[in-house]
């Protein structure tokens, strides 16, 4: 009797033993359950924070040619504002030179001009003297004075 009293107590032993690993492997499946649910979930967020980073880096890249169109547009105006300041700097030039051209040309007009008028007042009246009348001189109440 022993034997079959030791038997019954080994089996309830063993089924303790055999309950306790069902309940271990049953809570090792649930957290290998949860496991997997929060290595799916930071995949998910590598996954969302990879296409971030790609877009961000896309953004970038964007932005840095753009940057690059508008220094090379930036540029080119530079270069145009230059060229134009250069011609203006030219027709300033020229026309300083014209308007002094110009100037020149009334005042030896002028000269001529007066010069003739007195020659033609000297004929008409060859017993008055000219010789005071100048161009640079003005009549103020009936007198030539120098300017």
């Amino acid at each position: 009797m022993k034997a079959t009293a030791k038997m019954p107590k080994d089996s309830s032993s063993q089924r303790q033993k055999n309950l306790e690993l069902r309940k271990r492997i049953e809570r090792l499946q649930s957290e290998l359950q949860h496991s997997q649910g929060l290595l799916q979930e930071a995949e998910q967020l590598q996954a969302e924070k990879s296409k971030e980073a790609a877009d961000r880096a896309r953004e970038a890249a964007d932005r840095g040619q753009e940057a690059a169109s508008l220094t090379k547009e930036k540029n080119s105006l530079l270069d145009e504002v230059d060229k134009l300041k250069r011609d203006l700097t030219l027709k300033d030039e020229t026309l300083a030179k014209a308007t002094n051209s110009f100037k020149e040309d009334v005042v030896q007009s002028c000269l001529v001009g007066f010069e003739a008028a007195v020659g033609q007042a000297s004929a008409f009246h060859p017993t008055l003297d000219f010789t005071e009348h100048d161009l640079g001189k003005t009549l103020v109440d009936g007198q030539l004075r120098d300017d």
